[in-house]
Formats: structure tokens, C-alpha cells, sequence
């Protein structure tokens, strides 16, 4: 395990970084090449077989005559650098961690089995799997073909990563890897409701249990605020991601399209993304990315189009509060007449520390919505519990739609094939097309309420509904189940029944530019807002936006205020490049100046102490001059590059305050969100400045005790650590307002081990003991320009082409993340054979 901690004491120097090669240079190539195969006594052509050739910093450039044997390839390289996550994946989903690994440290592995039992979706993708097209049964039957082989080949100990020789490694099935591709579907739904599931039990009819159980929430919201639930826990949390298309109109020649992918993604764990470049000859060619341990492609691009996701602001599912029946906890009410919930026995086993295995079975219990919910603050009592449906529980259209990306021809079809299936599950989509166009749909699945049931849904808000305000503040959107209008309104042409048709989503094609940075799809651009009579579950209208949407709009918008379009307005690739990161803060961008010149003005603030969770001092009361940081703040540029002195005291000062803070009026805005121009207001400093400087005098504070100067740079604090070396970074946060993101996420189901961070140095603050490690942000990050008839590219994969940790990969392209020095993507035979660091390996199955 790498821990990443150390006492709050002395602020580590900034170190000076590697010097990764540099991709321009041009050296004679060495081929390694190696054939793998079965035995065999005939002369027959193999059943699969794929040339994977590896360039600089691992990258696959996997060939074949076919589909079948690109994903025999894909699967093969799959099992080579993310083995162990694959399969410690496919045992989560089919809730089988506790017989493999043991209980795990608080029983965490029984609670997962339990709850992925109850959510059923290994079960219901067998089902479909069996029913799935030829081509997609095809795909994933050579892809665990392929990822077998490769463990054939090496066996138990070759696997690189954490478990290397261990028991619980086998040969997979086609049918677990696209149980493990549908579960993926519900990152946004299901998959994020997991600690609620398992636990969810009835009350106990006893009387002095009874006077314990938690009792319905009523009363006004001053007498109950103190119980209300935090929502905050089932909201899909640490997805993120941007993306631009720039159209023909915005790129220097007037031709083609551009685009940059750049989803925010973990650093660790089953959601690292694995880069790949397919080609079957004069079919197939195909560059970009897919999560590690699926097939295909996700975020990528053909001769003619290019495309890539951010995570949708809508909603993957709803929750709804069950009114119990006053006779059973287990019959619930809709429209007044009783319904019984579904209760199903799970076992499972469980290996123990002396090696033996026993068993354990609980009743869980659905709804005819889906599984019923353990919610703190909530619970189970005898009136009401929670409940959801999930828009993508049936989504296996997913994988069909997937596949049929791997061959796209252009813009045209691209949009097709999302009306064809309409089965993105959790994403926006953003493309750039050869022939100058850009596209932004939302097309992600969600539940169609009628316009009945959204019209009372909003009176409730209007009218002040505690529970239904404080979820939808906190994301979620909680519907009364015992209301029959909530129910899903089923339409035509919709993918499944109760869902919004693709006619109906929000959408826009343009040729100057479309982006997205996570908020709703009511803001694309800089030029204009999407207004309709959408869903309300596609997101909010007429809302303000994040910081970090607000600098991307700032950085694409044809005003050009930032001016790194150039001189001309106009976009290059090298221009995009640098744009991208760029680090400049939206937040300094607004504030920075009126808040130095309110410190310059007050340069003593007294602040009281603040206490830690256990009650001891953590900052303590005193009066903080402030003279110094008012100059090192001064003399910042707003950027959070590695030589930037200002981003750790500006951050510090910032995450004093709420996200509402940073968006709309209140303690550091003091003027108007205008609907009417939504990336530009609010703008203003607060009048009352006390909170901003009583803010800056914590971060002094915060900082000093950390031993970090106040002049300290951003490469001092900000860090990752990979093959035992720390990595300085440049970039920000949600909280700074930069496009380029890099922080800490705690979204990682995956049993390996990984790095951990040190407490905070004080409670209300970001900073840790040893500055702010990273194990999330910009990971696939990719420019595809089309201005010169041909697809030219870059990229970078910020953690590596593997999960082997002592690999010069693991740590090779984060070194060039850190140096913003980008890859040329290798397309042609040409390109690649020139790489210097070329191998080629053939792999075959009889």
C-alpha cells in the first residue's frame, strides 16, 4: 500500500522533475516480435488471431481480420495491464467477493455481495446475453477469450498487479465481463446506492424497540432540520469531465473540426480508462479510450468524426418515499390500496481466516420501483422507507450501442446510432466532424414524468416540502410512491418504457463551437442558452453555473477574453493544446483583485478559534496580519501552474466557503445570477467583505501551521505519487474554477490496494499535512483536429497504460502530464513502425 500522509508540520520543497523523451525526436526502431499460440496439428486458420504492436509509453495498436479477433487482441492486452481489476470486478458484480476475499475489513465485502444480489444485474445480463446479438455475444466471447489466453500464457504469478498467484484468479466468462459492461451503466443509479441496499430490514415489532426507531420526519423545518437526511450520499458523486467542439467557423483555415476530450476520471480503481488504437483493414480504424476491462472504445475517433462524454447533470433514477401500511412494514400504498413488497433470499458464502467456508442469508426486499433502501436519517419505521427506480437497470441497448461506435463513418452517423439505440446511459455527448460541425446532445437515459407529475413535483418545491427541497438541493429528485402520477410516463419511441424519447432530448448542432463541463445542458456555449420544453430531469434552465463552466465558456467564447484562441479568434491545435492546460481560475479571474484590495485595505483581521471533530484546537483565535499574502496574491498571475505562487493560499481561502458561496449571491457574490447571461454573472465581491478576509486570515493560518510559506508554489504542494516517486502537478479544482481538474476522489470500488491521504490540517480547509495529493482529475485527455482533411491527434493517459506499479509506465505519461509535454497519437503503419519504442507481438487461439 502507498500512503500519501504525514504530520501537519513542514511543507516538502518542490522536486525537480524527471525529463521524459521528448516524442519529437526520431530514432531507429527496434521490433520485438513474438508469436503466441496454441499447439495445434492443423493447418486450419485460427479461430482468433491479433497483431498487437506497443508504442511509446505502451500504447496498443491491436490488428486483426476481423472484429472478433480485435477484441481477442483488446482482451489479451487487458489481461496484461488491468488482470487483477477485471476480475475483481466481475466478482463484485456477481456478489462474490466475500467467498474469494474474506468479509473484508468491517464486513465490507458481505455488504457488497448482499447489495449486488439485490440489485440483480448479473442475473438480468445473463438473461439479456443470451438474447443479445450475434456481433455483441462475438465481441465479448473473444474478449474473454483473449484475456484468457493471456492468462494462459503467463498464468496466476505472471499477472501484473496486486493479485499476482492469488487463489482467487480463473479464467473468465464472455457473459461475467458483460454483466461487469451493464453494471457500469449505473455508476449513476444502483451502483451509487450500494451502502443503503444490504442493510435494508424491516422494523423489529417490539415496544422497546419501537420507541428508538426513527419516526417520520414532520413538523416545520426549523423543528426537524436537525434530522433531515443528507441526499448528498445517493447523489452521483466525483464524475465530471469537459469537452469542446470547435466548428469550422472558430478553426484557423475554416475547415474541419476540433475537439478536446477530457473527462475527470479516478487515477485508481476500476474507472482508470485504457487507451487503444483498433483496425481491421479497410473496415475498421478506430483511436481512443474505454474503461479498463471492456471492449471497444468509448471516447475516441474514425477518418471522419470524433467524439467525447461528460457526465449528464439529469437524473439516472428516482427516489420515492413509501407510505407504509399502519397492519405491515413490508405493504406499501400507492393511491390508497396496498401493495406487497417482493422479499427474496440471498446467500452467500464467505471464506474465512482459517480457510473455511461458510454461509449467510438475508431477506431483502423490493418495491415494484426497485430495492428498498436502509437511508440514515430515514431508516425503515413503521410509516414509511425509501425506495428508487433506475433508468438504466434494463439498459442492455448500452452495449449494442458501443460496439456499433467501433466502425462509425461520420457526424451523420455518429447522431444515428445515438437515436438508433439511445442508450448512452450516464453521459453528454460532445463531436467534432470532419466536415466542419460540432454537435451537444444529452441523450442519457431518463425517467419521463408526465406533466402532471412535474407540475405537483414543482409545487412541492414551491411550497417549501422539506424533504423533496433538501433532495433536490442535494441532487436527487424524491417523488411521493404512494402517488400513482409519479409513476413513469410510457411514450413512443422511447428505448424502454418510462423513459424520455430521443426526439425529446436536448440538443444542438452548430458550426462555431458546443462544450460542457457537468452542468445542465441549458448552457453549451458562451452564444446562446438551450431553452425547450425539456424534462425536468434533464437538468435545471435558468439556473447559475460552476466556476469551472464558467472558464470554460470564458476560454472558448468568440469574445476571445482570455485571447488564447490567438490574435485571429481562431483555434489551432496547438492553440487548443495549450488551452486545455491552461490553469487559469475562473474564480482568480473575478475576485482575485478586489479581494487583495480589500486585505490591502484591512490588513489586520481577528479571528476566533476553530476546534477539530474531537474538540481540540485546530486554528487558534488570534489577529492575523495579513500584509503578506495580500502581496504574494498580488503578484499572482491566477494560474495554477507548478511555478505558480498564490493557488495554495487562494484555494485555502475558497474552500472556506459553500458551493452556493462560489455561485451564486451570498457571502463572496454580491451582485445578481442574471438568467440572461449566465457565464458572466454573478461577478462581484460582496460588499461585506469580512467573510472573504476572515477566509484569507484561515488560510494564513492553515498554511503556516502546515509548514508551507505563503509564497509556496503549487509544485510544493500539489502531488501524485507513482513507482514510489512524487509527482508535482498543475491544475485545480471544482472550487478554483479551472478546466483543468486534478484532486482526491474516494469513488473506487476496485479491493486494491491504493494510496491514502493524511487528515486535513484544519477542519474547514483542503489542505493536508504533506499539501494536496491527487488520485483523480484529467486522465484520457485528447485534441483531434480535422482542419487538414486528415485526423491529427494528441493525448495523454495521465496515469499510465497500466496497473503494475513498478512498471515505467505507471508513472511515464504522468511526468508528461506534469511537463504539459502531449503525445503524438501514432495512426499510420508509418507512424508506428518509427516509434522508437515499438514491439510487436502476435497473438493466436486455434
Amino acid at each position: 500500500m502507498l500512503v500519501a500522509a504525514c504530520t501537519p508540520s513542514e511543507g516538502p520543497k518542490s522536486i525537480p522533475l524527471p525529463t521524459s523523451p521528448d516524442t519529437t525526436t526520431t530514432t531507429t526502431t527496434t521490433t520485438t516480435t513474438t508469436t503466441t499460440s496454441t499447439t495445434t496439428t492443423t493447418l486450419e486458420p485460427a479461430t482468433y488471431e491479433a497483431t498487437i504492436r506497443r508504442t511509446t509509453d505502451g500504447v496498443p495498436h491491436i490488428s486483426g481480420r476481423n472484429l472478433a479477433d480485435v477484441s481477442f487482441g483488446q482482451g489479451y492486452v487487458s489481461g496484461g495491464d488491468y488482470g487483477c481489476t477485471l476480475v475483481d470486478q466481475i466478482l463484485k458484480v456477481k456478489g462474490e467477493r466475500s467467498a474469494n476475499l474474506g468479509p473484508g475489513a468491517n464486513g465490507e465485502n458481505v455488504e457488497s455481495d448482499f447489495a449486488w444480489r439485490a440489485i440483480g444485474i448479473a442475473s438480468i445480463a445473463a438473461g439479456d446475453f443470451a438474447a443479445a446479438s450475434p456481433g455483441v455475444v462475438d465481441q465479448f466471447d473473444a474478449f474473454a477469450s483473449g484475456w484468457n489466453q493471456h492468462l494462459a500464457d503467463r498464468g496466476d504469478d505472471g499477472l501484473t498487479g496486486w493479485c499476482a498467484g492469488a487463489d482467487w484468479v480463473r479464467p473468465i466468462e464472455a457473459v461475467e465481463v458483460y454483466a461487469y459492461a451493464r453494471s457500469v451503466a449505473l455508476l449513476a443509479s444502483s451502483a451509487n446506492l450500494t451502502d443503503f441496499i444490504a442493510s435494508a430490514q424491516p422494523p423489529v415489532v417490539d415496544a422497546a424497540v419501537a420507541e428508538t426507531s426513527q419516526a417520520p420526519l414532520e413538523g416545520t423545518p426549523s423543528e426537524t432540520e436537525a434530522r433531515v437526511p443528507d441526499f448528498s450520499r445517493i447523489a452521483p458523486v466525483d464524475f465530471g469531465s469537459n469537452a469542446w467542439a470547435i466548428g469550422a467557423d472558430r478553426v484557423e483555415g475554416g475547415t474541419g473540426a476540433m475537439l478536446v476530450a477530457n473527462p475527470h476520471f479516478p487515477w485508481e480503481g476500476e474507472l482508470r480508462f485504457a487507451e487503444a488504437h483498433l483496425t481491421v483493414d479497410g473496415e475498421i480504424d478506430i483511436y481512443g479510450a474505454q474503461l479498463s476491462g471492456l471492449p471497444g472504445i468509448g471516447i475516441g475517433f474514425t477518418d471522419e468524426v470524433a467524439w467525447s462524454h461528460t457526465v449528464s447533470a439529469g437524473n439516472r433514477f428516482t427516489a420515492y418515499l413509501l407510505t407504509l401500511s399502519p397492519d405491515s412494514p413490508t405493504t406499501y400504498l400507492v393511491d390508497g390500496e396496498p401493495r406487497e413488497m417482493v422479499a427474496t433470499d440471498h446467500t452467500i458464502e464467505i471464506l474465512r481466516a482459517d480457510g473455511t467456508i461458510d454461509t449467510e442469508t438475508r431477506t431483502l426486499y423490493s418495491s415494484h420501483y426497485g430495492p428498498i433502501l436502509d437511508f440514515p436519517g430515514l431508516g425503515w419505521n413503521d410509516s414509511q422507507v425509501l425506495t428508487y427506480r433506475d433508468a438504466n437497470i434494463d439498459n442492455d441497448e448500452f452495449i449494442e450501442f458501443y460496439r456499433d461506435l467501433v466502425d462509425v463513418t461520420d457526424l451523420d452517423d455518429l447522431i444515428a446510432t445515438h437515436e438508433l439505440h439511445q442508450a448512452v446511459p450516464l453521459f453528454n455527448t460532445v463531436a467534432a466532424g470532419a466536415d466542419g460541425r460540432a454537435w451537444y446532445a444529452d441523450t442519457a437515459a431518463t425517467p419521463n414524468l408526465s406533466t402532471e407529475a412535474e407540475l405537483v413535483y414543482l409545487s412541492k418545491l414551491l411550497e417549501g416540502d422539506l424533504l423533496t427541497t433538501v433532495a433536490r438541493d442535494n441532487g436527487v429528485v424524491l417523488l411521493d410512491g404512494s402517488d400513482s402520477r409519479f409513476d413513469w410516463e410510457v411514450v413512443d419511441g422511447a428505448r424502454d418504457p418510462g423513459l424520455v424519447p430521443f426526439g425529446e432530448m436536448p440538443m444542438v448542432e452548430r458550426t462555431d463551437y458546443v462544450f460542457n463541463a457537468n452542468d445542465s445542458y441549458w448552457v453549451p456555449s458562451a452564444e446562446f442558452t438551450l431553452d425547450g420544453t425539456f424534462s425536468i430531469l434533464h437538468g435545471e434552465q435558468n439556473i447559475p453555473q460552476s466556476l469551472r463552466t464558467r472558464q470554460n465558456a470564458a476560454v472558448l467564447s468568440a469574445a476571445n477574453t482570455l485571447g488564447l484562441a490567438g490574435d485571429d479568434g481562431l483555434w489551432s491545435a496547438d492553440e487548443l493544446r495549450d488551452a486545455t492546460l491552461d490553469n487559469k481560475a475562473q474564480s482568480a479571474v473575478l475576485l482575485r483583485q478586489p479581494v487583495v484590495a480589500a486585505c490591502q485595505a484591512n490588513p489586520l483581521v481577528e479571528v476566533d478559534e476553530v476546534l477539530d471533530q474531537d474538540g481540540a484546537v485546530a486554528l487558534p483565535a488570534e489577529v492575523v496580519d495579513l500584509s503578506a499574502a495580500c502581496e504574494v496574491l498580488g503578484a499572482w498571475d491566477g494560474r495554477y501552474d507548478l511555478d505558480s505562487a498564490g493557488p495554495v493560499l487562494w484555494r485555502e481561502t475558497l474552500s472556506r466557503f459553500s458551493r452556493a458561496d462560489r455561485t451564486d449571491t451570498g457571502l463572496l457574490f454580491g451582485d445578481e445570477f442574471v438568467p440572461e447571461s449566465p457565464v458572466t454573472t454573478p461577478a462581484s465581491l460582496s460588499d461585506d467583505i469580512t467573510p472573504v478576509l476572515t477566509a484569507l486570515a484561515r488560510a494564513v493560518q492553515t498554511m503556516t501551521k502546515a509548514g508551507f510559506g505563503l509564497e509556496s508554489t503549487l509544485g510544493a504542494a500539489q502531488f501524485t505519487e507513482r513507482s514510489g516517486n512524487r509527482i508535482p502537478l498543475h491544475g485545480g479544482t471544482d472550487i478554483d474554477g479551472t478546466t483543468n481538474i486534478v484532486t482526491w476522489s474516494t469513488n473506487n470500488s476496485s479491493t486494491e490496494p491504493g494510496p491514502v491521504r493524511g487528515d486535513r490540517v484544519a477542519p474547514d480547509g483542503s489542505l493536508r499535512g504533506d499539501g494536496y495529493p491527487v488520485n483523480f482529475g484529467t486522465s484520457f485527455v485528447m485534441v483531434v483536429d480535422f482542419s487538414s482533411g486528415e485526423p491529427q491527434a494528441s493525448a495523454l493517459l495521465t496515469y499510465g497504460q497500466t496497473g503494475n506499479r513498478d512498471a515505467p509506465e505507471f508513472e511515464s505519461q504522468t511526468v508528461r502530464f506534469s511537463e504539459k509535454n502531449w503525445r503524438p497519437v501514432l495512426l499510420t503503419d508509418d507512424e508506428i513502425a518509427a516509434d522508437p519504442e515499438l514491439t510487436e507481438l502476435v497473438v493466436r487461439q486455434p
